[in-house]
């Protein structure tokens, strides 16, 4: 993937976000997440564009945690995790596109379950989790 008005975007939400500059942080976050999003959908073969986008949302989601936030920073965790899940488990997706969901989810469990030990989220979604995490230790995906 070459170098891109969204890297620019997380770089500037960065440097904002150090600087407890939170709106505008939130801002070019959202706009690189919003710019990734539609990239992703008009090319889901593309791993690169795929974990720039659960980075962005990660970047969301760490913003929310440091204003108080929680419900819009678990949202931002759990957004990526639910779609790649779904994409995963889908009988209409090509198997391409399933194997970089599944691979995808390895990247976005951990930093769900990290959340969840500072911060309680419900059990039974909790349990869920943890039976994904399960899952995906006990496999791995055929390569071709």
């Amino acid at each position: 993937m070459e170098d891109t008005q969204w890297q620019s975007l997380i770089k500037l939400g960065n440097d904002s976000f150090h600087q407890h500059q939170w709106s505008k942080a939130e801002t070019y976050y959202s706009q690189a997440y919003d710019s990734l999003g539609v990239s992703y959908r008009n090319n889901p073969l593309c791993s690169e564009t795929l974990m720039a986008w659960i980075c962005a949302c990660h970047n969301l989601s760490t913003l929310y945690e440091s204003t108080e936030q929680l419900s819009l920073a678990l949202k931002f965790l759990t957004v990526p995790h639910e779609y790649l899940l779904e994409v995963s488990k889908s009988k209409a997706a090509d198997e391409d596109i399933k194997l970089i969901a599944i691979n995808g989810l390895r990247f976005t469990l951990s930093p769900i379950l990290m959340f969840a030990q500072k911060h309680p989220i419900c059990e039974g979604c909790l349990d869920g989790l943890v039976a994904v995490d399960n899952s995906l230790k006990q496999s791995t995906p055929l390569l071709h």
